[in-house]
């Protein structure tokens, strides 16, 4: 494979970002590579509408996003249609963070010349740069040696995922109640999802050990269950404020950073947790990727893994226990 020269390349970059909002947050530490390999070009992001917001938290400097219109609702264009666009910027080589061969032939036809990425689901004719994917890697090292290998390998290590934090708009009370943030899932999380009878113990188990205030995070499709959640403790007086699709994706991020803790399952809100520095709890049941490859590099995260031996995917997160979940937040809470 030629290694490229970043004293050679002066046209703008373009970098194909995944379509799931935890697949993007693991892509920052290799566009941050990126940009300290090209600290004065352009480095043009193509995402999906509802990455846009998530984007504009990032804290690397020279990013622009390009809307894939795809999948934009109401104006939707044609594979052809975007080539054209993307034609008119004269990229000098595309990066592909999403392994698809519809997007290799993308940056073919707007006649990208170098097109770097992993030689899987038939594509390797399309690309100049096609690295050989090693299934145990984690996310993030899959995406920055994508970076890292393709220049001669100039960087050592990498830095794990930020997102940035604003003062809220809405701010939440400002008083000496610790603030837990929960993200159970519903039933479109399938296996995922943390059953509601289980997550109501968690709320009674931690309200007898702390002072607190429960904020219940969801998109709309959610909001049912979480609606449930919160009707169940409506006699016992406890304060559970459900904001399940009443927040943008930037208000999400930061009602999450001021959180004291957040307990989520394997999903977006918990790599924002993790993006964000908010001491996180993870319910790791039968997930969507294995989790050695999707574990957020935290520290300051417990995750709590099933031991069930059940052969009903639904019923495997379902080993994990109220006791050890309310255990793992205190733990978390004092350090």
């Amino acid at each position: 494979m030629k290694i490229i020269n970043p004293n050679h390349i002066t046209g703008p970059l373009l970098v194909v970002l995944p379509k799931f909002i935890g697949d993007v947050i693991n892509t920052l530490p290799a566009l941050e590579l990126l940009s300290k390999l090209y600290p004065e070009q352009h480095i043009y992001l193509l995402a999906r509408p509802h990455l846009i917001e998530l984007l504009q938290k990032t804290t690397i400097p020279n990013i622009e996003i390009i809307e894939d219109n795809r999948y934009t609702k109401g104006q939707k264009q044609s594979l052809w249609h975007l080539a054209s666009r993307l034609k008119g910027y004269r990229f000098s080589f595309a990066l592909l963070m999403r392994g698809s061969l519809r997007e290799a032939i993308l940056c073919k036809l707007a006649g990208i010349s170098h097109v770097i990425g992993y030689a899987q689901n038939l594509r390797s004719g399309f690309l100049s740069h096609a690295l050989k994917l090693n299934p145990c890697h984690h996310y993030i090292h899959r995406y920055c040696r994508l970076v890292n290998d393709t220049h001669g390998q100039p960087f050592d290590t990498y830095s794990a995922p930020k997102l940035r934090s604003s003062p809220l708009k809405s701010p939440l009370p400002d008083n000496s109640t610790l603030k837990i943030g929960l993200y159970f899932g519903g039933q479109n999380k399938g296996s995922r999802h943390y059953p509601k009878e289980l997550a109501q113990q968690v709320i009674t188990q931690l309200t007898k050990q702390l002072q607190c205030q429960f904020y219940v995070f969801g998109d709309q499709s959610e909001s049912q269950d979480n609606a449930c959640l919160q009707h169940a403790h409506y006699h016992h007086e406890l304060q559970i404020t459900d904001l399940s699709g009443k927040t943008t994706l930037p208000i999400l991020i930061d009602s999450i950073a001021v959180m004291d803790l957040m307990i989520s399952i394997d999903s977006g809100p918990m790599h924002m947790a993790c993006a964000v520095g908010t001491p996180c709890i993870a319910l790791v049941g039968f997930g969507t990727s294995p989790w050695s490859i999707v574990e957020p590099k935290n520290d300051n995260f417990i995750a709590i893994r099933s031991n069930s031996t059940s052969l009903i995917e639904s019923d495997i997160i379902t080993s994990i226990t109220p006791h050890g979940i309310v255990k793992a937040g205190l733990r978390l809470l004092n350090r």
